[in-house]
């Protein structure tokens, strides 16, 4: 691993603020270290002490000869600074702060930190924390840390390295799934920070060859960007990610300008990038043990058809219900497959799926038959993954199946599950060849369909990688020059927002625009019309009057034209009149609303929703972060409630969804080519008709002048 090798495998470690009170962080670190078995050096700082536990103790780190790979700072907030101007002069390269102290305690802290961080860049020291727990490298024996990490029950080896920001929740999560057998390679607590962070360091684990998955828990990323970008890395490296997203009920608050704005909250951003990554999103300490059990054996299913055999009746229901909601389906089984069952399955069994093995099949006696129908089912191409249910199989029964179904699984690659209810103190010795056989065995039959689904959902999620990432070559510098002049003077008018759209590849209606009563316009076009107000200054237009609809005669042309200019002037006083627009009147189809939200985290994410009467009653929408292209855009599409309208209901035609996902697809790369200029864009609504689909209205809100003119 390039990045952090000598921060994760430093050969020597510094320690500042060790002392003979045992709970201070500083003499923690150093006695885990020892206690632990690291074979590097280790300097203990302080300058009260001759010695420490043993070791030459040093009065300052600018006295320690020779290089340090790693400070680690458990000193006072207050004493930090002068430590870190001694490790810029001995040039050290990484520093974990497991001080508080800083940010989190309020100005004073704040600057403590500002200028923790100027001494750090000007240096070019990196630095994990302040604030934290600190981290352990259980392969090296490494525990740069104090507090629970460095307390028993000491994780064993294995290939799941854990990233948390909170160290005391993070390290919950190590020890929910160290319970469940599972080893670890890295467990870091990264605190405030202040400068490395978790998507950095998913990052650099992506490459350590160690690592087989990865687990973070996070509050918040600075970088929504960046970690939509590490999660697409590691999912082509075949590295699953879990992440534990906390705080998800708060909502983003960003103005309500259009009605995009107020559709969506933060979390639903993150959502967007699970399913943009595969990242596995977690949300409870059994999830986590279950998909890691699932997933460290590195068996994936090339679809979602499952298989269930075992001698529980209703653990094969439960299955079933639970693998429904995840996409997981109970295949039918080939007929030549059902036959070779028939030869080692009672009379009274049942060779269909689920397979009913009947009661007291898992025994010594049945082993030869019970191998014989797990390969018949394996080979079966329908069957994709394969779920035994052992249920309340006893120590016997369970010993048996196990040594089965262990020299099974090194002939196949199609995952296995079991579920199992005895009791652990009864079947150890069957748990433990499950786990050397690398199979997962869960406690209820839901989950074992749920880790199914993660597996499913992990594989198809790489198979589409390669389709979610789209050339940008929807708007062109023009377009953005274009775009840039007007949105100098505020938000842009329908007529002028309709225009860059249409230029970026968005389908829009065919517009006139009249500076005043003129009813000529209307024998050039097909009744019935729509007057509508243009002004930068009005985003909202029927809450003044604004708008007119189901023209049909010249006169009542001229007349709407007439009432809303006089409806605006009265209404909207101070509002600049660009003229009216008369629009053609889309009819049938059915109204959806689209749009934009550039986010300070993420950037542009791009929304789509039931529009008309259905946007704020239902809130039937869906997000993704720009850019995509239409695969994407259908996905998002075939999320929303109303879908099955699109197909057609009541004999109604089919409408047409392809028109839709290429507009939503054009409006999502024009947004990334135009971070720089769009805070928001409003299609309200966007009409999908049975042949095409047509914009009828938009609002696209510049960012700043400011930031424009810096841009």
């Amino acid at each position: 691993m390039k990045n952090f090798q000598h921060l994760l495998e430093p050969r020597s470690i510094a320690v500042v603020g060790v002392s003979e009170d045992a709970v201070r962080p500083g003499s923690q670190a150093v006695r885990a270290l020892i206690k632990n078995g690291y074979a590097g050096t280790i300097y203990p700082v302080n300058p009260k002490y001759p010695e420490f536990e043993g070791l030459k103790c040093y009065a300052a780190v600018a006295d320690i000869p020779g290089a340090i790979d790693l400070v680690v700072i458990g000193v006072p907030a207050q004493g930090v600074l002068p430590v870190l101007e001694q490790c810029a002069e001995k040039k050290v390269p990484y520093v974990v702060v497991l001080s508080g102290g800083f940010r989190e305690s309020g100005p004073e802290g704040i600057e403590r930190e500002r200028r923790m961080m100027e001494i750090a860049r000007a240096a070019g020291i990196r630095i994990v924390g302040p604030n934290c727990l600190g981290f352990a490298n259980i392969h090296s024996n490494v525990y740069a840390a104090f507090g629970s990490i460095t307390r028993a029950p000491k994780l064993q080896k294995g290939s799941v390295s854990l990233v948390t920001q909170s160290g005391g929740f993070g390290y919950s999560i190590a020890l929910a799934c160290a319970e469940a057998g599972i080893g670890f390679r890295h467990v870091i607590a990264t605190g405030n920070e202040t400068d490395v962070d978790t998507v950095e360091l998913i990052d650099a684990l992506i490459d350590d060859e160690a690592t087989s998955c990865i687990v973070a828990y996070i509050e918040g990323s600075r970088d929504g960007r960046k970690l939509l970008e590490v999660g697409r890395r590691a999912l082509a490296a075949g590295k699953p990610v879990l992440l534990w997203k906390g705080g998800v009920t708060e909502q983003g608050a960003r103005a309500a300008a259009s009605h995009t704005a107020s559709m969506t909250g933060t979390y639903d951003f993150y959502k967007a990038l699970f399913k943009q990554t595969g990242i596995i999103e977690i949300q409870e300490l059994h999830e986590t043990v279950d998909y890691l059990k699932a997933l460290v054996p590195g068996k994936y299913p090339a679809g979602r058809g499952a298989a269930v055999m075992g001698v529980s009746g209703g653990s094969a229901i439960v299955f079933a219900d639970a693998g429904e909601r995840v996409g997981v389906t109970m295949c039918d089984l080939a007929p030549p497959t059902q036959e070779r069952l028939a030869k080692v399955v009672p009379n009274i069994g049942a060779v269909h799926n689920p397979i009913d093995l009947t009661a007291g099949y898992f025994s010594a006696a049945n082993q030869e038959k019970l191998a014989e129908a797990v390969r018949a089912v394996l080979a079966d191409s329908g069957a994709d993954s394969l779920c035994v249910n052992l249920a309340t199989t006893g120590k016997a029964g369970s010993l048996a199946a196990a040594e089965v179904l262990g020299r099974v699984a090194k002939e196949t690659d199609k995952p296995m599950v079991v579920f199992s209810s005895a009791p652990a103190s009864e079947v150890g010795e069957a748990l433990a060849h499950f786990a050397e056989a690398g199979i997962p065995v869960l406690p209820s039959p839901s989950r074992a369909a749920r880790a199914l689904g993660v597996l499913a959902d992990f594989r198809q999620a790489r198979a589409k990688l390669s389709a979610t990432i789209p050339v940008i070559d929807a708007a062109s510098s023009d377009l953005i020059s274009a775009l840039e002049k007007l949105a100098t003077q505020g938000a842009l008018s329908e007529t002028q927002s309709k225009s860059i759209l249409s230029g970026a590849g968005v389908s829009v209606s065919k517009d006139v625009v009249v500076q005043g009563v003129d009813g000529s316009v209307f024998d050039h076009m097909k009744a019935p019309l729509v007057v509508k107000i243009v002004s930068k200054d009005i985003p909202h237009k029927t809450e003044i009057g604004g708008v007119k609809i189901g023209i049909q005669t010249r006169a009542e042309l001229e007349q709407a034209i007439a009432e809303v200019l006089a409806n605006a002037k009265a209404r909207a006083p101070n509002a600049a009149i660009e003229g009216v627009l008369v629009s053609e009147m889309v009819r049938g189809g059915f109204e959806l609303i689209a749009g934009v939200v550039n986010d300070e985290v993420f950037g542009p994410v791009v929304v789509v929703g039931a529009g008309g009467i259905y946007t704020e009653i239902l809130r039937d929408t869906s997000c993704r972060i720009a850019p995509f292209g239409e695969s994407t855009a259908r996905e998002m599409l075939d999320e929303l409630n109303c879908r099955r309208i699109l197909d057609g209901v009541r004999g109604g035609p089919a409408l047409d969804v392809a028109a839709v996902a290429k507009s939503l697809a054009a409006l999502s790369q024009f947004a990334w080519a135009a971070r720089d200029v769009v805070q928001e864009v409003d299609v309200n609504p966007i009409f999908v008709l049975p042949q095409g689909a047509v914009a009828v209205d938009a609002l696209i809100v510049p960012r700043n002048a400011a930031s424009i003119a810096a841009h």
